[in-house]
C-alpha cells in the first residue's frame, strides 16, 4: 500500500466520525426541543391545570387529602395522633389608614376699625386793633455857642527826625544819578559813589569807614576817603562797562567789620546821562 492511499483512508475515516457526531448532536438537540415543548404544554396549555393537580397531588399529598378512616387500626400499633389543624392566617394591611381631611378652620368675625376721637377745629384767632402810641411833643435844645481855641503865638515847632538804630544813614537827596566825568570813561563806565559826613555835616577823616557793595556779581569794599574826586570823604567803585539796570546792596562800615548803616538797596539806569549812581551817608548822633 502506498502512502497516498493510506493518507485517503485516514481522511475519510475521519469525515465519517464528523458525520456521525453531527447526526448525533442534531437527534440531542431534536429531543431537548420535544421535552421543551411538552413542559410547556403541561404548564401553559389549556385544561392541563387539573392534570397537573392530580400529578402534584399523587407525588406530594396533602394532609386534608388522606382519609383516616380508611386506615386499618391492628393490635399492637401505635394509634395515629389527629393532624392539628392550623387556622389559617388573616391578611393584614400593610398601609395605614388615611388621616381624614383636614377641614379649614372658620376665620373669626372681622374686627370693627376704632374710630378715634374727631379733631376739634382750631380757635379762629381775634384781631385785636392797636392804636397808635402817642407822639411826646419835642423839647426845644439850646444849640451850644462855640468857643474860640486860642492860637499860640510865635513860630511852629518843627518835630524831631527819629532816630535811627545805627549812627549814620543816607542823605535825605540820596541816591541821585549824574554823568560820570570824575574818572574819563564817560559811558563805557558804570558806577556808584558818594561821601561820608559826621553830625557836623563835615568829611569823616580818611580810611575811619569802609562801604561794602554786593550782589549784581560783585562783592567789594571800598575805604572812604580813596576817592577825592568826590570829596575828602570820597569813595566810587566801579559795577559795569556799560549802563545797565541792575540792583546792590549799599552798607557803611567800620574798618574792623562792625555795621553802622542798615542796609540800603540801589538800581542802576541803563543810561549814559545817569551812569553814576551816588549814594552820601551822614552821622545822625
Amino acid at each position: 500500500m502506498t502512502r497516498r492511499s493510506t493518507r485517503r483512508s485516514k481522511k475519510q475515516q475521519s469525515s465519517c466520525m464528523s458525520s456521525l457526531a453531527n447526526v448525533a448532536a442534531a437527534l440531542l438537540l431534536l429531543l431537548a426541543l420535544i421535552l421543551g415543548g411538552a413542559v410547556c404544554f403541561v404548564l401553559v396549555g389549556p385544561g392541563v391545570g387539573p392534570v397537573y393537580d392530580r400529578i402534584n397531588r399523587f407525588l406530594a399529598p396533602s394532609v386534608e387529602d388522606i382519609d383516616v378512616s380508611q386506615i386499618e387500626v391492628v393490635a399492637g400499633m401505635p394509634t395515629l395522633v389527629a393532624v392539628a389543624q392550623l387556622p389559617s392566617p388573616t391578611f393584614t394591611p400593610e398601609f395605614s389608614t388615611l388621616a381624614p381631611t383636614w377641614t379649614p378652620i372658620p376665620e373669626g368675625p372681622t374686627g370693627t376699625p376704632v374710630v378715634f376721637g374727631t379733631l376739634r377745629p382750631s380757635a379762629t384767632p381775634t384781631i385785636v386793633s392797636t392804636l397808635p402810641s402817642r407822639t411826646p411833643t419835642p423839647t426845644a435844645t439850646n444849640t451850644p455857642t462855640e468857643t474860640p481855641t486860642a492860637t499860640p503865638t510865635g513860630p511852629t515847632p518843627t518835630p524831631s527826625p527819629t532816630r535811627s538804630q545805627y549812627p549814620f544813614t543816607k542823605t535825605a537827596i540820596s541816591p541821585f544819578y549824574l554823568e560820570n566825568r570824575a574818572n574819563g570813561a564817560g559811558c563805557r563806565w558804570l558806577g556808584v559813589a558818594g561821601v561820608v559826613l559826621d553830625i557836623n555835616q563835615r568829611p569823616v577823616p580818611v580810611g575811619s569807614y569802609v562801604v561794602h557793595v554786593w550782589d549784581g556779581g560783585i562783592d567789594q569794599r571800598v575805604t572812604v576817603g580813596s576817592a577825592p574826586a568826590y570829596g575828602q570823604s570820597g569813595w566810587e567803585q566801579f559795577l559795569f562797562d556799560s549802563p545797565v539796570v541792575r540792583d546792590y546792596n549799599v552798607q557803611l562800615e567800620s574798618p574792623n567789620g562792625t555795621v553802622v548803616s542798615q542796609v540800603y538797596r540801589v538800581q542802576t539806569r541803563a543810561s549814559c546821562d545817569e551812569n553814576l549812581l551816588q549814594i552820601d551817608f551822614v552821622q545822625n548822633h
